[in-house]
């Protein structure tokens, strides 16, 4: 019979959540495994990882944003030295306006001093996009490249021995007074950050809200820029030499992870009042993304099972928030008496 491996802590789930807990605890210098299934097709995995101070379609800032986007920058910056590989990319959001109404919109907050030093109006256009209507650009923004980052994590993890590729069974895992035992594993704490798979998850009664979408990878000899290219709530995002992620869509209550052509076609037809030149699609991927309620991140410990604790539901701002709430979920656990 095998000997019982010890563990302080582990975590189930290695999508940005999961990710950026596994490095909190890194920081820390406390032991943990991970355990996920390396599935090929997540919303991690396919997720454009932008940050922006502006939100929605009002383009209001929230002061959160402002402190957790130097704070998500350094932690990038630390992974991308972890791992051997930059996946931070800071440039700002070359923004399209859509209409003259938009314009106007945006052209009055210029003035405004809580939003001078994020937006600015540019006299230059960038060729190869649709500008009829003009473009302004969003400072204090960039990029996460969220596949590299997975994949070269993972990397990292195996060679720590931090990683254990399978499916987490809820009913393996045996809870007692002190501790915590699974198949062969014992620990005090543990994290559940499986996205919208949580929706199964026997221990929490969190409402997770599964969200397709779908993105397109395209390629383009006509149109080159390192920027970030947004207009009318799509977005393309800089992969590789002349090629974009572009996307996205959001299909509410959808867990279907097969890509849907109805989804293409709308990319598509939004791609066309964006870009003047041809292009080719190499790529369609769809995945489910977890989202809640009012769009609240779950960072919580169990109300019973003190060294049990969840951490879900960052949504499309995951790149954004998930550095700052890894960091306070962390802190929680560390200051518990459990």
């Amino acid at each position: 019979m095998d000997s019982i491996k010890k563990f302080n802590t582990i975590i189930v789930g290695q999508g940005i959540a999961g990710s950026l807990l596994a490095y909190m605890l890194h920081r820390k210098k406390i032991p943990f495994l991970l355990i996920d299934p390396s599935s090929q097709s997540t919303a991690s995995q396919i997720a454009a990882g932008m940050f922006t101070p502006l939100s929605g379609k009002r383009k209001t800032i929230h002061p959160l944003s402002l402190q957790q986007i130097p704070f998500a920058i350094n932690v990038y910056k630390e992974i991308s030295k972890l791992i051997g590989y930059n996946i931070l990319h800071v440039t700002n959001i070359y923004q399209l306006f859509d209409s003259v109404e938009e314009q106007s919109q945006i052209q009055s907050k210029f003035l405004e001093p809580s939003f001078a030093p994020y937006i600015r109006s540019i006299s230059k256009f960038l060729s190869g996009t649709n500008n009829k209507n003009g473009a302004y650009e969003v400072t204090h923004s960039g990029w996460v490249n969220c596949e590299s980052w997975m994949k070269y994590f993972k990397i990292w993890l195996k060679s720590n021995g931090r990683l254990l590729e399978a499916k987490f069974v809820y009913t393996d895992l045996k809870i007692n007074e002190d501790k915590m035992e699974y198949n062969g594993l014992e620990f005090k704490n543990i994290f559940f950050c499986e996205g919208y798979k949580a929706i199964n998850n026997p221990f929490f009664n969190e409402i997770i809200i599964p969200c397709k979408g779908d993105v397109l990878i395209i390629a383009t000899e006509h149109f080159t820029t390192d920027q970030i290219i947004k207009k009318n709530g799509i977005y393309l995002v800089p992969s590789q030499s002349n090629s974009f992620k572009v996307g996205a869509t959001y299909q509410w209550n959808n867990d279907s992870e097969t890509p849907d052509q109805a989804d293409k076609v709308l990319i598509e037809g939004q791609l066309k009042n964006m870009l003047m030149n041809p292009y080719n699609v190499i790529n369609h991927q769809s995945a489910i993304r977890p989202t809640t309620h009012n769009r609240e991140v779950i960072a919580r410990q169990h109300h019973h099972h003190k060294g049990m604790y969840m951490f879900n539901g960052l949504g499309t701002k995951g790149v954004l928030q998930g550095p700052w709430w890894a960091d306070r979920l962390v802190e929680l656990y560390m200051n518990s008496k459990y």
